[in-house]
């Protein structure tokens, strides 16, 4: 008999995804030892003689004894492999966080409330980008603009306050203070975590409404990959796929995605201007991992490529016949690199440097409908480039040295030079450095959390932004927090320096414009019951948000045309969240209800907002298919205009349903659904008058969706 080394790797037997921190026991040689996976999904046993038996361990599946002979493992160089496919006991695994975090934690551990969206949940809403998971999300309204793309307010607090991040890299290219949320691809997504509330502290500006990290896949297998096909009946037809390997020190990832929609209208006819403007998006992302004795390099590269053509509406007399075209191109290219070093067994490094370039044109046509040839017009704003590059540096130490006591140090550095015909000069920079501290004292049930972060910007004084978090744990169940934090978001380069004129708009930034500032307090419950082959989640959570110096374009000197921003309002609100989540091996269940109530103000009345959330998925195992249903419910939603106008949307109900089948050993599924189901395509704004020459809007109000669509899905993994 020869005694062999051998690599354990454990994964989902239905996902496929790693399993980290599993607990093997095994006896070979008439000895037993016990071993833990790393948080790499595998083990490696030294010196074992065939057959043995192995007993193995994971928090939230079944435990499993495997009897392990030669004929069951591959060779793979000096050593011997085998895949151990582990079954889930309970639906609800408990969820590994790693947003604001110190080190990766449970999300029942976390002293933040994390929401986390994993990807079998981006699956079942059919999402394609981030706009389509987070329309189903509490407290999140999704507002979509046929030229400028989807945008996000949580909590009633809007886009430009919401810092969104991809693998921790801030994302960079604000459109009307928005990040375009159908720019963000989800074709290779593992999860997305998302805290409601200032989280100024640890990610500095633009994070005073709350954060969303979305995660990419990781490699996690010898060779892996898919590809995925997605059509739907409005017209929208996308193709990905990725390619994954990975050895015990390499880890490579690579994912491509074409999207297209073709554009949509309600008429029934073929007029060349579209309600819904075609776009064509060009996808890749390229991720590579090294992991050696002490740490973790990582390089994280990401492209896109985007175009939207709005054509305009054929103008035809006696003498000719011609049209007005528009293009808009975005090119994102983001390149980071980032380290994890164990300097000890008690502290550690993380560096993460990234540079971002943003690139977006406009350009107008006057097109000969007869020859199709085409000019550039010369009005003011017809032909527009704007660019920004983004450098972004950011490390962090963390200590666990001090008994029950964690401690954080970081500094965050952060440079935007923008070029544009729209700005002041054509050309204006602004930079910002953060220095923070966080030290999480743990003393038997109690955590208590309390960090600062001092701000210098080049354009204005240094900030003093604190924060502190609690939490106590009742019992091993239930966990109750209380937060206090303060928001702090400096003035973009475009309301300080923005000079936009075209046929419609006179707008004009304010370099005297003050930073907003936001005092947020949460407290919140949460119990999690483990009933027998189930769990049954209850949540209450109540926010109160103060912003102070909020900023807004305003009506210049009386004069209707010029408008300018300035610190004019400050906005308060008070919510009230309660959900329930249910998960047993065949059936999950999630239902919220939310009020919001939004105080009086110089811009906004008083007026209050009911919420409704519903996902349900239903699994028959049986015959490997499940059913989902996604439904959400908002009593009204509040808009202001350009002009100040403060505008209520109609009641919005929207909801999706999909039936998913698994076929070949799970490696491919098919998934066939309807969306819109209730067919909303716009809501009329309340005393809102506005004209379709604007791409932006028509006249029938705000555009929520394309009619009701039938999608078909299919994805192979192998």
């Amino acid at each position: 008999m020869q005694a062999t080394d051998l690599i354990i790797y454990m994964q989902d037997k239905d996902t496929k995804e790693k399993i980290v921190f599993a607990s093997v026991k095994y006896t070979s040689n008439q000895q037993t030892a016990n071993s833990v996976a790393n948080n790499d999904g595998y083990l490696e046993l030294k010196a074992i003689t065939y057959p043995f038996q192995i007993t193995c361990t994971a928090m939230g599946y079944e435990t499993r004894k495997v009897n392990i002979t030669e004929k069951s493992v591959r060779k793979n160089g000096d050593h011997d492999v085998y895949m151990l496919s582990l079954t889930k006991k309970v639906v609800n695994i408990q969820d590994v966080v790693i947003t604001g975090q110190n080190t990766p934690v449970l999300a029942t551990q976390s002293i933040y409330k994390v929401n986390t969206i994993s990807s079998a949940q981006i699956t079942q809403r059919a999402a394609v980008s981030l706009n389509d998971v987070l329309n189903y999300e509490m407290n999140n309204f999704v507002s979509n603009d046929n030229i400028l793309g989807s945008s996000l307010s949580i909590g009633g607090i809007g886009g430009q306050n919401v810092k969104i991040l991809l693998n921790g890299i801030p994302v960079t290219g604000r459109e009307n203070g928005n990040i375009d949320l159908g720019q963000i691809n989800m074709s290779n997504v593992k999860r997305i975590e998302m805290i409601q509330g200032p989280m100024s502290v640890i990610y500095g500006s633009n994070a005073l409404g709350g954060v969303i990290n979305v995660i990419s896949n990781q490699s996690s297998k010898v060779l892996s990959g898919g590809i995925k096909a997605f059509t739907e009946s409005v017209g929208r037809y996308n193709m990905s796929g990725n390619l994954n390997t990975s050895n015990a020190n390499h880890s490579l990832q690579v994912s491509m995605a074409r999207n297209f929609f073709r554009g949509w209208t309600p008429k029934n006819s073929e007029d060349r201007f579209q309600l819904w403007k075609p776009k064509t998006q060009y996808l890749a992302d390229l991720q590579y991992i090294y992991t050696f004795k002490r740490g973790k390099l990582n390089y994280y590269g990401a492209y896109l490529n985007e175009k939207i053509t709005n054509k305009g509406t054929p103008i035809i007399n006696s003498y000719e016949g011609y049209a007005f075209d528009e293009y808009y191109r975005t090119q994102r290219n983001i390149q980071s690199i980032g380290a994890e070093v164990n300097l000890n067994t008690h502290e550690k490094i993380n560096l993460l440097q990234s540079y971002t370039n943003y690139y977006r044109t406009k350009n107008r046509f006057k097109k000969d409908l007869v020859s199709l040839s085409q000019v550039e017009t010369e009005s003011i704003g017809d032909q527009d480039t704007t660019i920004v590059d983004n450098v972004n540096l950011r490390g962090t130490i963390t200590s666990n040295r001090f008994k029950n006591l964690d401690l954080l140090a970081g500094y965050e550095y952060g440079y935007e030079l923008g070029k544009s015909f729209k700005l002041a000069n054509e050309q204006q920079h602004i930079s910002e450095t953060g220095l923070f501290f966080s030290s999480l004292y743990r003393y038997k049930k109690i955590n208590v959390q309390p960090s600062f972060r001092l701000i210098y910007n080049s354009k204005y004084q240094t900030a003093f932004t604190p924060a502190f978090h609690t939490k106590f744990d009742l019992n091993t169940a239930t966990q109750l927090r209380a937060s206090y934090a303060r928001g702090f978001r400096t003035p973009t380069m475009k309301e300080l320096y923005l000079q936009f004129i075209d046929q419609n708009h006179t707008i004009i930034g304010n370099p005297d414009l003050k930073p907003e500032i936001g005092d947020h307090y949460e407290i919140g419950i949460e119990n999690q019951q483990k009933l027998p082959n189930a769990t049954l989640t209850l949540s209450m959570n109540a926010f109160h948000n103060e912003i102070k110096n909020l900023i807004s374009l305003a009506v210049f000197n009386n004069h209707g045309v010029l408008r300018k921003y300035s610190n004019i309002s400050s906005y308060n609100n008070w919510m009230l969240n309660t959900q329930v989540k249910w998960k047993n091996s065949f059936c999950s269940f999630q239902a919220g209800i939310g009020y919001t109530f939004v105080e009086k103000s110089l811009i906004f009345p008083k007026h209050s907002i009911l919420e409704l959330t519903n996902n349900l998925s239903l699994t028959i195992k049986k015959y490997q298919t499940s059913i989902h249903f996604n439904y959400k419910y908002n009593s009204k939603q509040p808009v202001v205009t350009v002009d100040n106008q403060f505008l209520y949307t109609n009641p919005i109900h929207i909801a999706n349903v999909s039936l998913q089948k698994s076929m070949m050993k799970n490696t491919l599924q098919c998934q066939v659904g309807v969306k819109n189901l209730f067919n909303l395509q716009n809501t009329a704004l309340n005393g809102a008058a506005s004209s379709t020459s604007s791409p932006h809007a028509s006249n029938n109000g705000m555009q929520l969706f394309p009619a009701r669509s039938l999608f078909v899905e299919l994805a192979y993994q192998f």
